[in-house]
């Protein structure tokens, strides 16, 4: 087996009773989720266990590359590697009465790693009682490896592993559950015996968030129905449909780099995800900049860089100098010239970066094919000298470069050959005019 790569088809056969899987001990992480599903395609094209170990067996970089992680994810896979021996699962079908049920148990019964021939390679067993399963599923979900690659939520991704089941289903809808059912399917989280979390909270955080991610990067498309009892939503629904093909050809992988660079801006990996998930790429990108640029900045340290993130996200003005009470009221403000020089640059820097982003967009929309198509090119060039990401690379050579962050490296790219000038260079924005007399074709 190569040590980058897992071959074989796209679509896995994932058992119906481990779709809904309800944690009693520990978290269902999104990055545990996904390993754990390429494993059992691994363990399902080897067919049995190794002779001398009695164990299935894969080289961890092969495991990692198959759900689009990062080599810097191996010492959080070996967490959640952990916590599928230790943690307790209930496992049970998304549909009441599909299967038999056998009780709880962990989702790995021994997971190990060793050193083979120079390389980490990743060793584990199932309990008996989900081995058969695992291996033969009587009842299964189609999902595809290579969607189930693109979610950074466990949301998401319980939801579309959920959805698959009832795509070809004449109703096309999932059975109808109460929420508090739902919460920690789609959370991962175990619950309370007494469940504080209202539902618009958990509707706002969780369930919204989880449909525009499966709508935005799988060949599914998902809504939800509520159902009343009285005056309150008790009971939910789910209809899926398949893509239209047209549509389904071009969804956007999503690329990590800026979720990257916020960690090693001091974000917590998990506020990360999920402000990525929940703002969209473009604006958690433009976010992360303008973070990056604070921090770069004299004056006064930023005292929560997680709270700064959201406020910037959110629209809320930051950096004031003093406390809101202090501050005199709006028509004293709106009259005074000593506005703290922090807020007056982050004004100008958004302002200025609208207006740049708005003039590229439309002299990009003015170019030929030709034009168009040299100026990928030497993109492309520009990224294989950066060493940008192999995500970044396929989406580019798919022909993507209307994605969130393709648009901003090529809107920067751009700028910088028919302005001679860097995009964040404090410089006059200069009026729209045709490019072509400029030198870039």
């Amino acid at each position: 087996m190569s040590s980058n790569e897992i071959l074989g088809p796209d679509k896995i056969d994932k058992p119906v009773s481990a779709l809904a899987m309800v944690p009693k001990s520990g978290t269902i992480t999104r990055v545990g989720r996904q390993a754990y599903t390429l494993m059992m395609f691994v363990a399902r094209e080897q067919g049995a266990e190794d002779g001398a170990s009695g164990l299935f067996g894969a080289p961890l970089n092969s495991v990692i590359r198959g759900y689009d992680g990062s080599m810097g994810t191996v010492k959080d896979l070996k967490k959640h590697l952990l916590s599928m021996v230790t943690h307790v699962v209930e496992w049970q079908s998304p549909s009441p009465g599909e299967t038999e049920e056998w009780g709880a148990c962990g989702l790995l019964s021994q997971v190990s790693l060793k050193k083979k021939n120079g390389e980490n390679w990743l060793y584990w067993a199932y309990p008996p009682a989900l081995r058969q399963e695992m291996l033969y599923p009587l009842r299964y979900a189609q999902i595809r490896r290579s969607t189930i690659a693109q979610f950074r939520s466990h949301a998401g991704l319980a939801l579309y592993e959920i959805c698959a089941r009832y795509k070809d289903n004449p109703s096309h809808r999932t059975s109808k559950q109460h929420w508090h059912w739902w919460l920690p399917v789609l959370t991962g989280k175990p619950v309370p015996q007494e469940i504080k979390t209202e539902f618009r909270f958990f509707n706002r955080d969780t369930i919204k968030p989880a449909i525009e991610e499966v709508n935005e990067v799988s060949e599914l498309i998902v809504s939800v129905h509520e159902f009343k009892v009285g005056r309150s939503i008790e009971y939910l629904q789910f209809e899926v449909h398949h893509k239209p093909e047209a549509t389904s050809k071009i969804v956007k992988a999503i690329d990590m780099s800026k979720v990257a660079r916020c960690i090693q801006l001091g974000i917590d990996s998990e506020i990360a995800e999920d402000l990525f998930i929940r703002h969209g790429e473009l604006a958690f990108a433009t976010a992360v900049e303008r973070l990056e640029l604070r921090l770069s900045l004299p004056g006064s340290p930023i005292l929560s860089r997680h709270a700064y993130l959201k406020s910037l996200l959110s629209g809320r003005a930051v950096d004031r100098s003093v406390p809101e009470p202090q501050l005199p009221d709006l028509a004293e403000r709106s009259g005074t010239s000593n506005e703290d020089p922090g807020i007056k640059l982050q004004a100008n820097l958004r302002e200025r970066e609208s207006e740049k982003l708005s003039i590229v967009r439309k002299e990009l929309e003015s170019l030929s094919a030709f034009e168009m198509a040299q100026l990928l090119s030497e993109l492309r060039q520009d990224f294989i000298a950066r060493r940008m990401s192999q995500a970044v690379m396929k989406r580019l050579d798919d022909g993507k470069w209307e994605s969130a962050l393709i648009m901003g490296e090529l809107a920067r790219f751009y700028w910088r050959r028919t302005r001679g000038t860097d995009w964040s260079t404090a410089d006059s924005l200069p009026k729209v005019e045709r490019i072509e007399q400029a030198g870039l074709f």
